[in-house]
């Protein structure tokens, strides 16, 4: 090799290393930036209580000092969310219309850091601001949406607001699919977890990383709606629509329109505003922010639908984009029944074009979405086909559940349509009408059977009677479960809607062996814990199930009932709360929950009661049973229900169950399962 080679292939390995080395030096100057960044975020996140007055724009007290350099956990308004290391800022408004208890004994029970109030208050901290500013506001008030600036100040999160009476849910849903295709950790707001409350928390939920945060927002009396628009000056606000739900305590639709209206009139001001075209107040407001329109099938809106085709459990369509001096037309699919979500699709994709997404990434998104618990979702238990929509309610929610159903396939010859109607709350004055209108529309559409519960629907049973359809009353919901349970077949499909207050869905858990109702009642916090003899209970409205047995004995007995004080549902801008009832009642044992036995070496034999209708995944897992002999009245058994159960030999189960989960007896090496007539 010559002098030249060498010295070339010396050179080059030099110059090699020294890339490396150049390049090491900067991926360690990153990180280096990246953990000083890190370092700095904690700092201002980290706040003291003396840092948190400053963030609310507070003078800090010095009969506080002993607490000063105190972290807190957060702060909040509601007293139901406190911990030791929380500040409650607890103030007379539109929050206040919530509690149906003493705030600030619950706050003082909690044993909460700090209470900051306009209501005089012995608890040993607690700093007292009666002033309000000129508008009559509280300085409380204030200082706790300057505390949500500061959080929000910290992070570079796009905010998106969705508001509305009607599919605000459901639309926030469709477009956290179409977020999930391009973000990897959006934050979203849960559920319908839509009050100040929840928007205060998950403010405080941001992350350093999190790039943008889907907020659904309600309330049911005035301002509450302002007070998180203030919070959350979002970058992009959507509605659904101005209707009148809650207008009992707004008094007006006008007032229910300004108040949802505050989210653009707080927004950003270069932020966007996406509008409902079909909605008539929508369209004729005079929004400060850019407007971007979209409507089921006007063409005056920039995003419309046309060459609608229902077909396996959804639609095609063509979405037109009609802001360009050519529409464009993009070929789309949603898998959710209901042309109401053609428009919800519609809005999502708004979003997805001012978040700058891709068109694919979009739809992808969009054909993503499925519904999934008591909204709008067809589901089959035992071979039966329910449409349960039952988390809220209104006349156009309604008419828009009658219009899926009549579009649906009966299952079989001979089928019918069924619909299980319950009161829609929360309407004061025109609430005679709107049930008297569900009942005109019930007559209208196709429906061979509607069996209605609560107090108002009682006027939309006597309107469709008088049409000629068999319509029939219940005021007790057992009674209308037991004539539904008689007449029901795997051929009829079976509509449950009424405002969540109703809790239908607990009837859907009870008919068809579901848990459906039970894990969102059970994810809003909706129940009492309690213990009877040796079990720990979870209390509902109208049923218990067992939480966990804390005995020691090995053959247990379930008792078929308890006597306890149930709870009453009451709805509210949560979705729905809790009062107890002062009436002591025998409520049915219903299901077996998923940690009641679980692990449980001790327990060899259990016997379970009549009107046991689910044992939930897991109930029995890694237990010490060796044989079960369930009721007839049992529909359904749990994924893994009696898995791991090394000394199981078999588990007796009714012909008639309707659903037997996965891997049942998984690594239960002698178990078999029999069944009995």
């Amino acid at each position: 090799m010559s002098r030249e080679s060498i010295f070339n292939k010396i050179r080059k390995k030099v110059d090699k290393e020294y890339a490396e080395e150049l390049r090491a030096e900067a991926l360690a100057e990153k990180e280096r930036k990246k953990q000083e960044a890190i370092a700095a975020y904690k700092t201002k996140r980290t706040l003291t209580v003396e840092k948190f007055f400053e963030a609310a724009g507070l003078k800090f007290p010095s009969s506080l000092g002993d607490i000063r350099d105190c972290v807190i956990s957060g702060f909040t308004a509601d007293p139901k969310r406190l911990d030791e290391k929380a500040i409650l800022m607890y103030w007379g408004g539109p929050q206040s219309s919530k509690y149906d208890y003493d705030a600030l004994a619950l706050a003082q029970e909690k044993n909460c850091l700090l209470i900051i109030t306009d209501t005089p208050c012995d608890y040993h901290h607690t700093l007292f601001i009666g002033e309000t500013d000129e508008t009559g506001e509280s300085l409380i008030c204030s200082a706790y949406i300057r505390a949500s600036h500061y959080i929000k100040s910290l992070h570079k999160a796009k905010v998106i607001a969705v508001t509305g009476s009607v599919g605000k849910t459901s639309t926030k849903e469709m477009i956290e699919s179409v977020l999930r295709q391009h973000y990897k950790a959006p934050l979203i707001s849960r559920g319908n977890k839509n009050s100040m409350f929840a928007v205060t928390e998950n403010i405080q939920n941001l992350k350093r990383t999190t790039a943008v945060y889907l907020q659904e927002v309600g309330a049911n009396t005035h301002k509450v709606v302002e007070i998180s628009a203030r919070q959350l000056e979002a970058d992009i606000a959507v509605y659904t629509n101005i209707g009148h739900s809650h207008i009992e305590n707004y008094g007006s639709q006008e007032a229910i329109a300004s108040d949802k209206l505050s989210l653009s009139r707080f927004g950003k001001p270069a932020g966007v505003a996406i509008i409902n075209y079909d909605d008539e107040i929508l369209r004729s407001h005079r929004f400060t922010q850019k407007v971007i329109t979209y409507s089921l099938n006007n063409p005056a809106a920039m995003f419309y639908a046309v060459n609608i085709d229902k077909n396996d459990g959804g639609y095609d369509f063509t979405l037109v984009d009609s802001r360009g001096k050519t529409p464009a037309t993009l070929s789309a699919r949603i898998n959710v029944l209901g042309e109401h979500n053609i428009l919800n699709a519609a809005a999502a994709f708004a979003v997805g074009t001012v978040l700058g997404l891709d068109e694919d990434e979009i739809l992808a998104g969009i054909a993503a979405y499925r519904p999934s618990g008591m909204r709008q979702n067809l589901i089959e238990p035992g071979g039966y086909h329910v449409f349960a929509d039952c988390y809220n309610s209104s006349l156009i929610s309604v008419n828009s559940s009658l219009d899926t159903m009549d579009a649906m396939t009966l299952p079989a010859p001979g089928g019918r349509r069924i619909a299980v109607l319950g009161d829609v709350l929360e309407l004061g004055d025109i609430s005679a009408e709107t049930h008297r209108q569900i009942g005109r529309a019930v007559a209208a559409h196709n429906v061979d059977l509607f069996l209605g519960y609560g107090k108002n629907i009682k006027l939309a049973v006597d309107e469709a009677a008088a049409a000629g359809k068999d319509a029939r009353y219940f005021d007790r919901k057992k009674d209308m479960e037991d004539v539904l349970r008689k007449t029901m077949t795997s051929a009829d499909i079976i509509l449950f809607k009424a405002s969540h207050g109703i809790n239908l869905g607990s009837s859907i858990d009870c008919l068809f062996g579901t848990d459906m109702n039970e894990r969102s009642i059970i994810g809003q916090k909706l129940f009492r814990l309690e213990t009877h003899g040796d079990f720990e209970y979870y209390i509902f409205e109208d049923s218990v199930s067992v939480k966990r047995y804390l005995g020691e004995g090995p053959h247990p007995q379930v008792p078929p009932f308890i006597e306890t004080a149930p709870f009453s549902l009451e709805s509210n801008e949560n979705g729905v709360d809790c009062d107890i009832n002062p009436q002591t009642a025998r409520l049915t044992v219903e299901k077996i929950g998923r940690t009641a036995f679980r692990g449980m070496t001790h327990v060899k034999r259990v016997t379970l009661p009549e009107g046991l209708v689910t044992i939930c995944a897991g109930a029995f897992k890694g237990s010490g049973l060796t044989e079960l002999d369930a009721p007839h009245s049992l529909l359904s058994v749990g994924d893994e229900a009696f898995a791991e159960c090394a000394d199981l030999t078999k588990v007796i189960l009714p012909e008639s169950i309707f659903k037997l989960g996965e891997n049942v007896l998984e690594n239960s090496p002698l178990a078999v399962l029999e069944y009995k007539k």
